[in-house]
């Protein structure tokens, strides 16, 4: 998945292809509404390396993304894997991540593990060990599941702000079965790390950077939140098409709570939505 990502997305493609040793693989860079050089970037790559595929799509949309690779490029059988575009993995993450699920085939999904140079690292590591949560940043979806998603016609709604914690919630309930079970469905590996960039605090980009991005968690907090509600009411068929769509039912789910430091983000986010609506 790949957005405006000119300057890293080539040495992580490598990245991407160092770590599956002797294993082949198709890659799909699902080039998302780019402003920047970044599918000239996927087209050196794909002179380079046979197994690299650019996908241009012209919506800027990460979920919508996601639909486009399931839906128009996946072939049903492999084993698919999914990488932010900016992340980079260490040695043999797609061999392990993917030996992993081979070991436990009865898993909907595998996360994978942050590297401990980060802020939050020791933090992240280990609620994800604890609570076998979902990493949106290099994860594995099992082709059996797959294909029950796809089967049910599931598609991440437009707009959707944490494709990882919507991917986290269908795999440990079994897409809406009735039980919630993430210790039973999602596999957390420990050999398959990847690295994200370090946001620098003396520079003003990197600082809008980081409220953009903690405007996008309140949002996924309250997308999420509504989403999922209804999903647990209804079932699959209540996944709304648009992001926002929850919302136009519901208008009373804007409501602001007092969430310590996060307040403030959830006042911005709050306007925001509403702004879409």
């Amino acid at each position: 998945m790949a957005y405006n990502l000119e300057a890293e997305i080539y040495n992580n493609v490598e990245s991407y292809i160092s770590s599956l040793g002797e294993l082949s693989a198709t890659i799909f860079v699902m080039v998302n509404g780019c402003r920047d050089n970044t599918l000239n970037e996927c087209l050196r790559l794909k002179a380079k390396y046979n197994c690299v595929i650019p996908v241009n799509i012209e919506m800027g949309d990460k979920a919508n993304a996601w639909n486009e690779f399931v839906y128009g490029c996946y072939d049903g059988e492999s084993i698919p894997v999914f990488v932010d575009g900016d992340v980079n993995l260490s040695t043999d993450a797609l061999v392990n991540i993917i030996d992993y699920f081979h070991q436990n085939p009865k898993l909907n999904s595998v996360s994978s593990f942050p590297w401990l140079g980060g802020r939050s690292g020791k933090t992240w590591r280990d609620n994800l060990v604890k609570n076998h949560e979902f990493t949106g940043n290099l994860y594995l979806l099992s082709p059996r599941f797959v294909k029950k998603l796809k089967d049910h016609q599931v598609r991440l709604p437009i707009g959707l702000i944490g494709d990882d914690s919507m991917l986290g919630y269908l795999s440990a309930t079994d897409a809406c079965s009735g039980s919630d079970l993430p210790h039973e469905r999602i596999g957390v590996c420990q050999k398959a790390i990847f690295y994200y960039p370090k946001l620098n605090w003396l520079k003003w980009s990197d600082i809008r950077l980081y409220v953009r991005r903690r405007i996008r968690y309140s949002m996924r907090h309250y997308q999420q939140n509504e989403i999922v509600e209804n999903l647990k009411l209804h079932g699959l068929g209540a996944m709304p098409e648009r992001a926002l769509d929850a919302f136009v039912l519901n208008p009373n789910a804007l409501k602001l709570n007092f969430r310590g430091i996060n307040t403030m983000f959830d006042w911005l986010a709050i306007k925001q939505i509403k702004h879409g609506l």
